[in-house]
């Protein structure tokens, strides 16, 4: 064969490729969902949640509130960061019968020279909601 065909042929091929990588771009197109925005919760009305470190001292606060009156559970679990990950170090909950507002706040001591965050963890009614909270 000659040279021009070769070249001819390659620059076809490239050609080809990337016609073919458009289609497939272009036929994987999002299709919008129908039901739009959906709520997240149904009874949680408000989750807050706030992990201050001062000097040695380190102050964990949470606010969960609720759109009408159910059982309501806050846990808070201070965690320190290990080479492996996370670990719990401390443990603190508040349990509310059948009401609307739940607040729950604790300190702890700590080493400045370590990493932390809190993991809360809020129940009202059957609905849990999970967050972490850093400094």
């Amino acid at each position: 064969m000659s040279t021009f065909v070769k070249k001819s042929l390659s620059i076809l091929l490239v050609i080809t490729m990337l016609f073919s990588l458009l289609a497939i771009n272009s036929s994987a197109e999002t299709v919008e969902d129908e039901y739009g925005v959906m709520p997240c919760w149904s009874i949680i009305s408000t989750v807050a949640t706030s992990f201050t470190i001062s000097g040695i001292n380190s102050t964990s606060s949470v606010l969960l509130t609720s759109q009408f009156t159910v059982n309501l559970f806050i846990q808070i679990e201070l965690q320190k960061l290990k080479s492996t990950g996370y670990e719990t170090i401390e443990t603190w909950s508040a349990f509310e019968s059948n009401g609307t507002y739940l607040t729950l706040e604790e300190t702890r001591l700590i080493n400045i020279f370590e990493d932390y965050r809190i993991k809360v963890t809020c129940v009202a009614g059957n609905e849990q909601h999970i967050t972490y909270d850093y400094p």
